[in-house]
């Protein structure tokens, strides 16, 4: 045997910290931008129920939207387009998009 190390050997220094990237990034103010304009555009004015929403997607308390993470913008989006999206009010056979063959004849 010869003293290198192994292929999965795992240093015992810990001196290195996790890289940029990994870190939670503060929110950039053009995704507070679009989380206004997603509400506005959704029909919710109201702060209270803004803030239940948000509340609702994270597992954590925020006060203001200054407090969220990059991360977390792309579900608090998207909860907010699945409020708005309308509720099917048929069956899946009434709400399919395109022509069947059956439908062309």
């Amino acid at each position: 045997m010869t003293d290198e190390p192994g292929l999965f050997d795992i240093p015992s220094s810990r001196a290195t910290e996790a890289p940029e990237a990994l870190r939670e990034l503060p929110i950039r103010p053009e995704q507070i931008a679009q989380i206004r304009e997603a509400f506005d555009k959704a029909g919710v004015s109201e702060q209270d129920e803004r803030k239940s929403l948000i509340n609702s997607v994270l597992i954590r308390d925020v006060a203001s939207l200054r407090e969220l993470y990059a991360v977390e913008v792309r579900r608090i989006l998207q909860a907010i387009e699945q409020r708005t999206k309308p509720k099917s009010t048929g069956t899946a056979w009434d709400d399919r998009e395109e022509d069947t063959w059956i439908d062309k004849l």
